[in-house]
Order: C-alpha cells, then sequence, then structure tokens
C-alpha cells in the first residue's frame, strides 16, 4: 500500500494562511517500528508515528547542526554546550483518547469540537533539508526546526464552519480526485523548551486518490500540520552521520551510541529511523548502524 500525505485545513484554525503551506502530496513512507498495544489500528499507527518521527527529526537539526561546526562551518554564539543545545531540541508528545471512524460521522460537526484552534502560542516548524558531500557519499538528511510563535485569532466563519464546510476549503482544494472516508481523533499535550500546550483536539483523515493510494492530511492546529505531513512521508534515516567522516566526530559517534534501537521492531535496510509507537520515540536501527559503520572513511 502506498501513502500520500497533503495539508491541511489546519491552517485557517490557526489564522495561518493556507496558501502558505505547502501541498506536499508525497508518497509517505511505511511505518519502520510496530506498535506494541495489540489493538492499535492502523489509523492511530500513523498518527503516533507522524508525532514521534517529528520529535525524532527535531533533534536531528541539532545534532546535524553540531555535526557540521565539528567540520569546520562557523558555530554560532549561544554559550551552550553540544548537550544543552540538543536538549533544547527535544520535543515530547503525549497522545490520548483515540477515536477512529467513519468521516462521514462527524462531517457535519463543528471543526473547532476536533481540532482545537491555538490559544496564545503554536508551535510552528520549518522542514530544512541538508546536503553532505564527502567523496565519494553525497547525501542529504531531513529535520524539523520547532519554534513557538504567536497564533492569530480564529476568525468567526471558521471557527463557526463545520467540517463539510471547511472541507470545501481545504480538503477539496488540495486533493480534488481524493475520496476522504477514515478519520482519528485524539487529545495532544506538546512540551518544547519549557513550554507545554495541551491537551487539546486534533485529528488525522484518510481516503484514497484516483489511483488507488492512501491519503493521509494531518489537521492539527497547535503543532505544524505541514511538518507532521513532511515527516510522515520521508525517510529520516541520516547517512551522512554513518557513511561519512562525520561519524568520526565524537559528539555525532556518542549521539549515534544512544539512539539505536534493537529488536524485531526495526526492519534493516528500509532508509528510515525505527520506532517505539507507545512512548513516541524513534532512533536508528542497530543493524543499520552496523552496516553503516562497515563503510571506511578515507
Amino acid at each position: 500500500m502506498r501513502y500520500l500525505v497533503v495539508c491541511s485545513l489546519a491552517a485557517c484554525l490557526s489564522g495561518f494562511s493556507a496558501n502558505a503551506q505547502v501541498a506536499l502530496g508525497r508518497q509517505a513512507v511505511a511505518p519502520v517500528g510496530k506498535p506494541t498495544m495489540a489493538d492499535m489500528t492502523h489509523e492511530e499507527t500513523m498518527v503516533r508515528t507522524a508525532y514521534a518521527k517529528f520529535a525524532y527529526a527535531s533533534e536531528q537539526e541539532a545534532i546535524g547542526q553540531l555535526a557540521l561546526e565539528a567540520g569546520g562551518t562557523p558555530a554560532p554564539h549561544t554559550g551552550l554546550s553540544s548537550d544543552q543545545r540538543l536538549a533544547l531540541a527535544h520535543t515530547s508528545f503525549q497522545l490520548s483518547d483515540f477515536t477512529v471512524g467513519n468521516l462521514s460521522d462527524i462531517i457535519n460537526r463543528k471543526a473547532v469540537d476536533l481540532i482545537s484552534p491555538p490559544i496564545g502560542e503554536m508551535l510552528t516548524a520549518s522542514t530544512p533539508i541538508h546536503s553532505y558531500s564527502d567523496y565519494p557519499v553525497s547525501t542529504t538528511w531531513y529535520s524539523v526546526q520547532p519554534q513557538w510563535q504567536p497564533a492569530t485569532v480564529t476568525s468567526p466563519e471558521v471557527r463557526n464552519a463545520n467540517l463539510g464546510q471547511l472541507h470545501a476549503m481545504a480538503w477539496h482544494t488540495q486533493a480534488p480526485t481524493t475520496i476522504w472516508q477514515r478519520y482519528a481523533s485524539y487529545s495532544v499535550t506538546v512540551t518544547f523548551q519549557g513550554k507545554s500546550c495541551g491537551p487539546y483536539k486534533a485529528l488525522f483523515i484518510f481516503g484514497h486518490d484516483g489511483q488507488g493510494s492512501e491519503m493521509v492530511m494531518p489537521e492539527d492546529a497547535n503543532t505544524d500540520s505541514t511538518a507532521l505531513a513532511r515527516v510522515l512521508a520521508v525517510h529520516l534515516f541520516p547517512d551522512a552521520f554513518l557513511r561519512t567522516r562525520m561519524r568520526t566526530y565524537p559528539v555525532v559517534a556518542d549521539w549515534i551510541n544512544t539512539h539505536k534501537k534493537y529488536g524485531a521492531t526495526c526492519s534493516r535496510g528500509q532508509g528510515d529511523v525505527c520506532c517505539d509507537l507507545v512512548q513516541l520515540e524513534c532512533g536508528l536501527g542497530s543493524d543499520d548502524v552496523a552496516d553503516g559503520l562497515r563503510q571506511v572513511p578515507d
């Protein structure tokens, strides 16, 4: 099964223009990692994978910057140690109260009952792509760079709209050939740099396009939906940290050792991180780490 990921009417609820968001429309990767809760549905698995990978990608942004600086890139004058910078990149999520069902059952409900508008601040995020060459290896890695940002007040028109009305504004416009069929509703609490938001309500919707590919759309007005969609759609495994001279830098080697994952939940050779979907933590599969380290840099 293929997955495509798009975004999102959450921008309307958060006060940001939907036109400013990128409709990813990317083929998403299958989750690398298996839930340990026997009754976890496919929909809940996809939701948990998105938030777990968001949290991982935030720290990957910090370690990537530290790796580049270890190789000679000028470092910012933060006055912070490597450990302190990694701690500042830590993002944690708590997810609960999942309800999964047919979208038709909730389509006439008010959107704000299922997608909480932000109050005060929301966690926005850029999604940088980094390139690194160490002949003969050329690699890229993806990351997330979160920040708290003041949220604009939700307009009365949007606050009073139901999901069906907002569907006409966003879902149909961005994915006109998709038939949306299923949803997962849940509660979120996010913590980043000493601030927390939540619990608040968020939503994922699921459907199929004209080619039969499954479509997934995150709808979170408090944590950046575009970033959630991006990390769900790409492989995050950082080849540069293992297959280039970066792995010889102590800050990178230490990070790799502390982020290895073991066991059957990690699928070797898939090119992605593997995730504990209960703890919402992702890491590097130990077999993939071993494979990367067998390639000795010059």
